[in-house]
């Protein structure tokens, strides 16, 4: 059993446009089994996040998304070298609040492209919980 929470999403379709809504369609053997919005937790009765693929879509906007990056980062790995964009913690913060059992998995929509200043692995975030406590 695994939970992810869905914990931030910034992503805009252009300078100085608004914030773009993501929903995450969440797949287990080719089947949808869930559609996250931001702030929201679930359960999924899987071994580890590989069990599970994701499709992004974005709500009311005209912007499609990039073919996504996807990246699992633990406490313990090492980080890529991105500076956090817009208003967000760095991925060095996010990964110090992290307890051992607990992944982060961030993924870019925006480019594909490494070396732009859009390019941050931030433009969806989920806190991966592999030892969670489910509720009564």
């Amino acid at each position: 059993m695994i939970e992810l929470l869905y914990l931030a999403s910034q992503i805009q379709c252009g300078a100085n446009s608004p914030l773009i809504n993501v929903k995450v369609d969440v797949y287990h053997n080719q089947a949808l089994v869930k559609t996250m919005s931001l702030n929201e937790k679930s359960y999924f009765p899987v071994n580890s996040l590989n069990d599970l693929t994701f499709q992004y879509r974005f709500v009311n906007s005209s912007c499609t998304p990039a073919t996504p990056t996807q990246v699992v980062l633990a406490p313990q790995d090492a980080l890529p070298a991105l500076p956090a964009a817009y208003d967000q913690q760095s991925i060095q913060q996010l990964l110090n609040g992290l307890n051992s059992y607990e992944e982060l998995f961030l993924v870019e929509l925006g480019t594909t492209n490494t070396t732009s200043s859009a390019y941050d692995l931030q433009d969806v975030v989920f806190i991966v919980n592999n030892n969670p406590i489910l509720p009564d």
